[in-house]
């Protein structure tokens, strides 16, 4: 990277815009950056890197405090870098937050941070980004270095590198982290070590299951050893001995319960024996006490087999009975309607003689009701005739005033076509008017539009002008609360400050209580302290100042919350005064001051004409709308006299053909009317006539329908009675030969039935289901008898010589076997789940013992591995400390490079390889080799020329490395801030002949310094003046 140009406005002590113009210094590649202190040199370095990076280059420095106090409120704090890198040329412009004063109105607005990134071609400049991010990133992306290696490796800050010499090993590790990126290396150590004390807990975790399985574990009593200190291996083989005496023993307890097991199979088999012999001597007493019962109902049993027997006769002759009395009953019924039957015969017989002769009588009235009929056919023709006539009549009529009502309803068309006609005329000449409406409608809509657009801004102005009096009012409690605080911030300051002054200027006794006994004195090196200095009377003590302390960071706080709300009132009312004047632009106001007054009296005054813009735009409206009505109409109207003109044409040719059909219908009348002579009938007397005619055939023809079917109706019913009568004669007879027949048989079967009486076979009569039932109970009773006295000689039998046995004996017996037996069977299964967690015990050991031997070999890997990684070794040297040493290593070797030439070939940087003692870190520490006296010593023991061009040194080769391993990476600029005031006139010439070294290549190099020797020897200068008004910069050339 090499600078072109830097442009600085209302940044730093410089208010006025400031540009350096590199490419001036020509071939010069070295020039002097020189001023009074505070004039602003460092600034410069500030806004480059703040340009790029959006930070300054010291630590020391933020981006908040980058705006100039000289700059007027109006002035935008931006800083412009202008750099070329690889051919190409690029421009960074970067703006911080700041509070600018507003463009319009009173208060200040807030800008926020902005940049943007440009590419420069000769053509053209192309905007790459203009988000912070993108930027920042971007610069990283082509630069190769953070903001870290930036400021190490091309500006070298006051007092930067004299930390990387005088810093302890701890401090100089941070640095070199930072600058190299090595935080992977602590992070890998940090993972070593958390996956060692992940795998030794694992390790103890295998180790207290190991235990828990151990108490599983079932030894017996006859194990006294104590298993404590024993190792799981040992523990294993002691369990595998118990295992084995444990499967001895069940196998003898398997023998004892099958020994056992026949006991109780041979006592229970006993008793079950017995059981069965005693059930035999139970069966006999119970059907012995059955047989006597048996015995008891033995009479009952007969008397019911008698009465089954007669009553199984009674109904071998029941059906018999049952047939004669059936068919005497049915003879008696037969007999009974026979008697019916003649009397009915009598009745139809007399009453049929009377109806023949009607019957025969109306029979030969046929000529008269055929002439009842003509006469009544004639009428109907009459009425027909008639009815025809007067349809004639009616229809025509009809066309009458059909004609008659068209022919109104034509003239009624035809005024209505007149009256279509005028006013078709009238709107004609009211649609001439539209041309001129337009115009005016449209200048009224113009008018209104702009008043109302006015009202609206006046109205915003109004809001907005209340809303800028709160904020000018807010400001002013603001500003007051601000001075106020800033007056008590300054007075807290100013008090402890003082306190300081007053402790300092005793730096002797702050000294003495640091000291510690037999400790060396870091004045004086000794280890004896006879007279230490006593507290002085005005020095607080601790206890005061840190109360001072506080008071001042709570008062600092309060001053900086007060200036924090002071500036964002000030932004916020800038920002209205802002629009307030883009409102009052738009409302038509000059560049007076406004007032509410005045505001809402031009307000009032153009929502009048506004009003009145709204009245005449209605007014147009509706005349508007009254044109365009009248237009719809003059449409519709034209439609409607085409519509009625083609209706008035249809309706005259529909007449015309009316009255050609009326004429027609005339003519047809008077013909019909000559014809029929239809002049005398009279319509009410022919109907009279028509319905008398129709009367007297109908009740003529009704008197013979009845006679004719009473007639035929007695004459069947007649017919149908004799008939019937007839057949019941035939089968009353059969009848009386069934009933003899039937008495018969019973008579015959009651003879064979051995009954002596009526009375004595009705009381045997049973009905059927009776008669079994009893029979049931009689077969019941037989059958039982048989099955008791087989089943008492198969007992008898089966008992003969048998003795009845003790069925509580046997049963306490096998009782007691079984009792035996499940004891011993309990203490078996004791003793085989005792066995089966052993060797699930077993088995579970095996495998943990097995996996935490696997992971024991991993962590002393892995733990081993943390351990060196970590520090933990004989060089108590860490892996990153390892790399940062290798680094440290390289930056000595191009440090040297430099400091031998600086220092005269007398001293050289080395790394110490001393071990650190009470447990520290090695490998970063840094020593001096003097070739004068062939002796190592610390650093920080040279003196502050010599110090310099050490730190001076190790910059420089600090930038040959980094940039060595930052690939791609192109450094054509250097700066460096101070230092050179350190150095006699030797080192000075020394330290100006090495930097011209730095030349080759191209490389522009800037140097602040004060000393005179580098004015006269660098020809170009970077001269900065201060002054009231801000400093000012330009190169000047001896």
């Amino acid at each position: 990277m090499r600078a072109l140009t830097l442009t600085m406005n209302a940044f730093g002590p410089y208010r006025d815009r400031q540009m350096i113009d590199f490419s001036l210094l020509g071939e010069e590649s070295i020039f002097l950056i020189t001023g009074p202190t505070g004039a602003g040199k460092t600034t410069v370095f500030d806004a480059m890197c703040f340009a790029l990076y959006g930070r300054a280059s010291g630590s020391d420095r933020d981006q908040d405090s980058m705006r100039s106090h000289f700059a007027d409120e109006n002035d935008p704090t931006f800083v412009e870098f202008h750099f070329e890198l690889r051919g190409k040329g690029y421009r960074v412009v970067r703006m911080p937050k700041q509070l600018r004063k507003k463009e319009r109105g009173e208060g200040f607005k807030e800008d926020p941070a902005r940049t943007e990134l440009f590419l420069v071609t000769d053509e053209e400049e192309r905007l790459i980004a203009s988000k912070i991010k993108e930027v920042n990133e971007y610069i990283e992306d082509i630069l190769g270095l953070d903001y870290e290696q930036f400021r190490k490796m091309i500006m070298i800050p006051q007092g930067e590198f004299r930390r990387l010499i005088s810093e302890n090993s701890k401090e100089r590790e941070e640095i070199l982290q930072r600058i190299f990126k090595t935080h992977f290396y602590s992070e890998l150590t940090d993972h070593f070590k958390k996956q060692a004390s992940e795998l030794e807990s694992g390790i103890e975790q295998f180790r207290w299951r190991i235990d828990q399985e151990v108490a599983k574990i079932h030894w017996g009593i006859e194990t006294e050893e104590s298993l404590e200190n024993m190792e799981p291996d040992r523990i294993v083989e002691r369990l595998t001995t118990r295992l084995n005496d444990q499967h001895s023993f069940l196998d003898e307890q398997y023998k004892m319960i099958e020994e056992q097991t026949e006991i109780v199979e041979k006592n229970q088999e006993a008793y079950q024996t017995s059981k069965q012999i005693d059930a035999l001597f139970q069966t006999r007493e119970e059907l012995e006490e059955t047989s006597k019962q048996l015995e008891a109902k033995r009479e009952k049993v007969e008397k019911l087999k008698e009465t089954v027997a007669w009553a199984k006769k009674a109904n071998e002759v029941a059906p018999y009975e049952k047939q004669w009395v059936s068919r005497s009953k049915e003879l008696e019924q037969l007999e009974k309607a026979q008697v019916e039957k003649a009397s009915k015969r009598k009745q139809l017989e007399e009453r049929f003689v009377h109806i023949e002769e009607e019957y025969e009588e109306e029979r030969g009235k046929d000529t008269v009701r055929e002439q009842l009929k003509q006469e009544w056919e004639r009428r109907l023709k009459e009425k027909d005739h008639l009815q025809e006539f007067l349809q004639l009549q009616r229809k025509q009529e009809e066309k009458n005033q059909e004609i008659n009502h068209k022919e109104n309803h034509l003239n009624q068309e035809l005024v209505k076509h007149k009256e279509l006609v005028e006013a078709k005329n009238a709107l004609k000449s009211i649609t001439k008017e539209q041309k001129g409406l337009t115009e005016k409608r449209y200048a009224y809509l113009a008018e209104r539009d702009q008043k109302n657009t006015e009202v609206k801004n006046l109205h915003r102005l109004l809001e907005e002008w209340k809303k800028l009096s709160r904020l000018r009012q807010s400001y002013q409690t603001f500003m007051t609360q601000y001075k106020s605080l800033q007056t008590e911030e300054k007075q807290a300051r100013k008090e402890y400050e003082q306190v300081l002054d007053n402790i300092r200027s005793h730096h002797a006794y702050g000294l003495s209580l640091k000291l510690e006994k037999d400790e060396p004195c870091p004045v004086c090196g000794s280890s004896h302290h006879p007279n230490v200095a006593s507290k002085p009377e005005s020095v607080p003590d601790d206890q005061r100042v840190e109360e001072m302390k506080q008071r001042l960071q709570k008062t600092s706080e309060r001053y900086s919350r007060a200036q924090e709300q002071l500036v964002e009132v000030k932004a916020e009312g800038e920002s209205q005064r802002q629009l307030m004047d883009a409102l009052k632009e738009d409302a038509g106001f000059g560049e007076e001051n406004l007032d509410e007054g005045t505001i809402r009296k031009k307000l009032e005054d153009t929502e009048q004409a506004l009003k009145t813009s709204q009245k005449n735009v209605a007014h147009a409206d509706a005349e508007w709308k009254r044109i365009e009505e009248s237009e719809r109409q003059l449409e519709q109207l034209e439609k409607q006299e085409q519509e009625l003109s083609q209706r008035i044409e249809t309706m005259r040719t529909t007449i015309a053909r009316a009255k050609e059909e009326s004429v027609r219908n005339q003519t047809q009348i008077d013909s019909f009317q000559e014809q029929k002579g239809l002049d005398t009938f009279d319509q009410a007397e022919l109907d009279k006539a028509i319905v008398k005619a129709k009367n007297a055939y109908e009740q003529a023809t009704k008197t013979w329908q009845t006679i004719y079917e009473r007639y035929h109706e007695t004459r069947d019913q007649l017919q149908q009675i004799r008939v019937s009568e007839s057949e019941g004669e035939k089968y009353k007879r059969q009848v009386e030969q069934a009933v003899q027949k039937s008495k018969q048989e019973f008579d015959h079967t009651f003879a064979q039935s051995g009954f002596s009486s009526m009375d004595q076979y009705h009381a045997a009569l049973l009905e059927k289901g009776e008669v079994d039932r009893k029979q049931g109970e009689i077969d019941a009773y037989m059958k039982e008898q048989a099955i008791l006295q087989d089943r008492m000689q198969d007992v008898k039998a089966r008992l003969e010589g048998v003795v009845r046995p003790d069925l509580e004996a046997r049963l306490k017996e096998w009782e007691t076997s079984k009792e035996q037996l499940n004891i011993k069977q309990q203490r078996l299964n004791e003793h085989r789940l005792a066995y089966q967690q052993n060797e699930a015990v077993q088995k579970q050991l095996n495998t943990l013992i097995r996996e935490q031997g696997d992971l024991a070999k991993r962590y002393y890997d892995i733990a081993e591995l943390a351990q060196l990684a970590r520090g933990d070794n004989a060089l108590r040297l860490s892996l990153e400390r390892y790399v940062l040493a290798a680094f440290l290593d390289e930056i000595l070797v191009q440090a040297n490079l430099r400091f031998d030439q600086m220092s005269d070939h007398r001293y050289q940087l080395i790394r110490s390889d001393e071990i650190a003692k009470r447990g520290a870190q090695s490998g970063l520490d840094l020593e001096v080799l003097d070739h004068h006296t062939g002796q190592q010593r610390s650093v920080r023991t040279l003196s502050g020329g010599e110090g310099f061009k050490a730190s001076l040194s190790l910059a420089l080769g600090m930038a040959d490395v980094v940039q060595s391993h930052a690939g791609g990476v192109q450094l054509d600029t250097l700066f460096i801030d101070e230092g050179f005031g350190t150095l006699d006139d030797l080192s000075l010439e020394q330290a100006i002949d090495c930097l011209r070294g730095l030349q080759d290549g191209n490389r522009m190099l800037g140097i602040i310094s004060h000393v005179a020797q580098l004015k006269e020897e660098i020809p170009a200068k970077l001269q900065i003046d201060s002054g009231p008004e801000g400093s000012r910069v330009s190169f000047v050339f001896q």
